[in-house]
């Protein structure tokens, strides 16, 4: 109280360790000091990703997503049937994977590829982390991977708010679209060893 000199604010965020200096990033590890790796996450944050694409997925993964066994477990009075095939009641696997509509548009890039993929969410996720020995493959099956839910997920919410309705087959082209688009710029920086594909090619 009798110094001269203006109080002088520090932080450390744990006793003896730090520079006194804030930082947001030391203050989270602080905070949350041991983080959970959870098995999907280079599945779902790898180089090329699409981000809006990668943010979706990440939701479904936590199992965040609206889809109407959540609204029926929170107490709202809702129809239970998927919106895409009205024949089951919706939820996360269903309407990925289950759902004869979403399946028709998955199902499709597998045997395009000549793939056999499971059929279980948390499966497909783990498969994922390596579906091909060819990293070109990998990454393009990962971006459909994404670019499949993302799109399944927006024509669902499109048909509760509008009446228009999308076939699959317009779903498979926007994908195929899609992933054209992403695979342009991503072979403009890609180093293409001599006697390799780039991820465009492939």
């Amino acid at each position: 109280m009798d110094s001269e000199e203006d109080d002088k604010y520090v932080w450390f965020p744990e006793p003896g360790r730090g520079t006194g200096v804030f930082s947001a990033s030391d203050t989270w590890r602080a905070m949350n000091p041991y983080p959970i790796e959870v098995f999907w996450h280079e599945v779902m944050w790898f180089t090329g990703r699409i981000p809006k694409h990668a943010f979706i997925i990440w939701v479904a993964a936590k199992d965040r997503m609206v889809t109407r066994d959540r609204l029926i477990r929170w107490g709202l009075s809702v129809p239970s049937t998927c919106f895409l095939c009205t024949g089951h009641d919706e939820c996360r696997q269903h309407l990925f994977f289950d759902c004869a509509y979403s399946n028709q548009i998955w199902a499709f890039f597998v045997s395009q590829l000549n793939f056999v993929s499971p059929q279980s969410f948390e499966a497909v996720f783990r498969w994922l982390k390596a579906p091909s020995r060819n990293k070109n493959v990998t990454l393009i099956i990962r971006l459909i991977h994404q670019a499949v839910l993302y799109l399944v997920w927006k024509e669902r919410n499109k048909r509760i708010h509008t009446a228009v309705e999308k076939p699959p087959r317009t779903l498979i082209a926007e994908t195929q679209q899609i992933i054209k688009l992403r695979l342009d710029p991503l072979t403009r920086r890609q180093i293409i060893p001599q006697g390799q594909d780039s991820v465009l090619a492939t």
